[in-house]
């Protein structure tokens, strides 16, 4: 399911993370597949934003679970990356499935999820992608959180689902057997060949994260890695 090389937040290094611009940027690099992440806002819908806060990536401070959807659109996600982006807004969710479709951008959407959320923050993301999301392949559901991913599945039994993990070593296997993932998403630092290989044989669908060096992603790749996350995917395209 996962192409070889994924847009991390869009194209990290070359546009504001998680805006429009980004995707935007993605798409000019020849990516086919954009990760953004989505959290709940306080009036229940979802914006753009990896941080519970918005005081890293925007010009002003607050958290997100806090702030209603209007205010949070509003605020300024591109003057902290560059001038050439100041007033690139925090798009909402479904700002971000328009562009999408515009572009022709698959959407892995990754749902993070403050303590006591999972289930609202899963309610909220089936009721965009109901209403909004019209191509023909469906977007792809990753999380950290299992418990949100079991009420996605509960929800939109069609919906394929990811497991993320910063390693191999934490807890992920139960929650991915049980709910049938599509994939698992691994963080990159310290990952080694033979766990990877071991896991490939069996068939699972590996995608690492974030991998901003050609020659560490012709690794990934040639242990079995399926794709591959990246801040500037044209640039590691172009070095597969």
């Amino acid at each position: 399911m996962l192409p070889r090389v994924i847009g991390h937040r869009g194209a990290a290094l070359d546009a504001p993370e998680n805006t429009l611009a980004g995707l935007r940027e993605a798409a000019r690099q020849g990516c086919r597949w954009v990760e953004i992440d989505v959290r709940l806002t306080a009036d229940h819908r979802l914006v753009l934003m990896h941080d519970p806060s918005v005081d890293r990536t925007t010009t002003a401070t607050g958290r997100v679970r806090e702030l209603p959807l209007a205010r949070l659109t509003a605020m300024d996600a591109g003057t902290r990356f560059g001038a050439a982006f100041a007033g690139e807004p925090v798009p909402s969710l479904d700002d971000a499935i328009d562009a999408a479709h515009a572009l022709d951008l698959r959407l892995d959407i990754e749902l993070k999820c403050e303590a006591g959320d999972s289930s609202a923050a899963a309610a909220a993301l089936v009721a965009v992608l109901g209403r909004a999301w019209r191509a023909q392949d469906p977007p792809l559901v990753s999380s950290f959180d299992h418990a949100a991913l079991v009420a996605v599945r509960k929800a939109a039994p069609d919906l394929p689902v990811a497991v993320v993990t910063p390693t191999l070593a934490d807890e992920w296997r139960e929650a991915f057997e049980t709910l049938g993932a599509a994939a698992l998403h691994v963080g990159d630092r310290g990952l080694a060949a033979d766990p990877v290989r071991q896991l490939t044989a069996e068939g699972i669908e590996i995608g690492v994260y974030t991998v901003n060096d050609g020659g560490r992603a012709r690794d990934l790749f040639s242990w079995g890695v399926t794709g591959v996350f990246s801040d500037c995917p044209g640039a590691i395209a172009a070095a597969l």
